[in-house]
């Protein structure tokens, strides 16, 4: 679509799934600047899917449907056809909270490389986990330990910098790493942006999650000591597990989590 370029690109990777359209009108509710477009990505959905999505697409936005190679490949192209100076993205299965609107976005990165929200990881209704945006300056983020990818957005000169690997299941936590060891300028707020549907590539059961972030180990090895490697794998999945525990416990919900 040829429509006029807006400021904040946010990329939608989707391949069969009816639930696009719930994570559609969340970056509509999400757009309180009019300056948001749609980069939404498809690998190639059934014919009628593919025409009920172009339907809900505006001029302004950027929609592509073909096969790919999976959801890193989606994000790649993604990347490649934002037109935005600011990017963000959310999972098709996913939806913006509506703590965080993109005035507030616009605004920060404005001064900033990279703004980093809070994700409520959620199971229908409940809240199973929240992935919290610790403060910068205790530079957990720059280990990509607390990094809630679906609620970071950055300016697109940085985030353009890096690809996803597509022969690596942990590509996302690879990339942060590689655009946080170029030490971008990190605001972040405990708001929560995004509930993300548990079930996702990003979260899978604990046996796979963990074989997955063993792997990882070396991705992490080549940007700090194996010490600190370790640490922040073993934080990074102590938290997980912990929270998870507790929300279970407390039997948050969508509704109640948000402020």
């Amino acid at each position: 679509m040829a429509g006029r370029p807006k400021r904040l690109s946010i990329i939608i990777p989707s391949f069969n799934d009816a639930r696009i359209f719930q994570a559609i009108d969340s970056v509509r509710a999400f757009d309180d600047s009019g300056e948001v477009e749609i980069v939404l990505i498809d690998g190639g959905s059934k014919p009628e899917l593919v025409a009920q999505i172009a339907e809900r697409m505006t001029e302004d936005d950027v929609f592509v449907s073909e096969r790919d190679k999976g959801i890193f490949d989606a994000l790649n192209k993604g990347l490649a056809a934002a037109r935005g100076e600011f990017i963000g993205w959310i999972g098709s299965d996913d939806a913006f909270t509506g703590e965080v609107k993109s005035r507030e976005v616009i605004e920060n990165l404005e001064a900033c490389d990279l703004y980093v929200a809070a994700t409520a990881h959620v199971s229908g209704e409940a809240v199973t986990r929240i992935t919290r945006s610790w403060s910068s300056r205790r530079r957990l983020t720059h280990l990509v330990i607390n990094n809630p990818h679906f609620s970071t957005f950055g300016r697109a000169a940085l985030l353009k910098s890096e690809r996803f690997a597509l022969d690596l299941r942990g590509s996302d936590i690879a990339y942060f790493l590689r655009i946080f060891a170029q030490q971008p300028r990190v605001r972040t707020t405990p708001k929560i942006a995004t509930f993300m549907e548990v079930g996702g590539y990003s979260n899978l059961n604990y046996k796979t999650s963990l074989r997955m972030h063993a792997e990882l180990f070396t991705t992490h090895r080549r940007y700090m000591p194996a010490p600190l490697a370790f640490a922040a794998l073993a934080t990074k999945l102590g938290t997980k597990y912990l929270a998870s525990l507790i929300f279970k416990l407390r039997g948050e919900t969508r509704q109640t989590i948000l402020k």
